[in-house]
């Protein structure tokens, strides 16, 4: 069918609509991005352009700083931790295939 309907990284939101969407400030978005918890696209005139997979990144961060009470830093580094996990556990899987 079309993809393009179901592609959830393509960038579309602008920053005031992203922020409505999520219930948040705009600012908070920049504070985000400041941390470098997300990295929403740019456009040539250097807009920000939020995705579907953006929107939902930022709502997990939400929930980590809702439910687990964690700051900023507490949020960036357990996403740095999920990462590495991640990357080692896909090479224990590439090495058990071998």
């Amino acid at each position: 069918m079309f993809r393009w309907l179901h592609d959830s990284q393509k960038p579309v939101y602008t920053i005031s609509v992203a922020a409505e969407l999520l219930g948040c400030h705009p600012r908070t978005l920049r504070i985000y991005e400041e941390a470098g918890i997300i990295q929403p696209k740019r456009t040539s005139k250097k807009y920000r352009l939020y995705s579907q997979h953006d929107l939902t990144q930022i709502k997990q961060v939400c929930a980590l700083m809702d439910e687990m009470s964690l700051n900023l830093s507490g949020v960036k580094a357990l996403l740095k931790m999920a990462d590495r996990f991640h990357i080692e556990v896909e090479r224990m899987l590439d090495e058990m295939l071998k």
